[in-house]
């Protein structure tokens, strides 16, 4: 009884539903890849290789996460 009660305040949202956003050079989005992944570490550890040109953000859900500036020393923004 207990249990069905919580589960009415906190329902189960469902699988994570992590998204990798790929940034462009105007810092708008250039794409969107779904990222299979069981956790948080493991969604940023997929993302973090995934950075382009322009830099890669993290969400899951409406819940941002991490962002994963550009490896490029010449992009706005680049960690040098």
């Amino acid at each position: 009884m207990v249990t069905a009660f919580v589960d009415i305040l906190h329902p189960d949202p469902g699988p994570l539903a992590y998204r990798a956003i790929r940034l462009s050079a105007s810092g708008g989005v250039e794409g969107i890849e779904h990222i299979a992944a069981r956790d948080d570490a493991e969604a940023a550890a997929l993302t973090s290789r995934m950075a382009n040109g322009y830099g890669i953000d993290l969400w899951e859900r409406g819940r941002f996460l991490d962002c994963f500036p550009s490896l490029n020393v010449n992009a706005p923004g680049a960690l040098a």
